[in-house]
């Protein structure tokens, strides 16, 4: 009679216990990586561009490299924050770490610092410019 009690005791707690430990849904599927911008929505998309349009632009003018000749300082007209803004919004937004998003800005700078890159700065960087001003920099 006593293990009945027991019985009756105990099974009301241990299924009690097994419903708090058992997860409440599926657990989700950790996303991939984001290795490329290409995977980000357009507008995340865009600005981190156009913040490594910036710092391609401000490296092409320390370097006095003529591609970056007919743009506005980067370094003294806002270019650089922006980029700065930029990387952390999109460090914040997606759970990145410094080396992710090292790897972003690497693979981003290795399709814009080359001479068809230099086209694709050219014919972006309009759009850039009104970004960088709109933010008020």
């Amino acid at each position: 009679m006593t293990s009945f009690f027991m019985t009756a005791i105990i099974a009301p707690l241990a299924l009690q216990a097994a419903a708090m430990t058992a997860p409440d849904a599926a657990p989700e599927a950790a996303a991939p990586p984001i290795t490329s911008l290409d995977q980000l929505p357009i507008v995340e998309a865009a600005t981190a561009r156009c913040g490594v349009a910036f710092a391609v632009v401000g490296r092409w003018q320390r370097d006095a490299d003529r591609r970056g000749a007919s743009y506005p300082n980067m370094e003294t007209h806002g270019g650089r924050e922006f980029f700065v803004r930029a990387m952390a919004t999109l460090m914040e937004a997606r759970d990145l770490d410094r080396d992710s998003a090292a790897r972003l800005v690497v693979r981003e700078v290795s399709l814009l610092d080359s001479e068809e890159g230099a086209d694709q700065v050219e014919a972006m960087m309009p759009a850039c410019l009104l970004m960088k001003q709109s933010a008020g920099l």
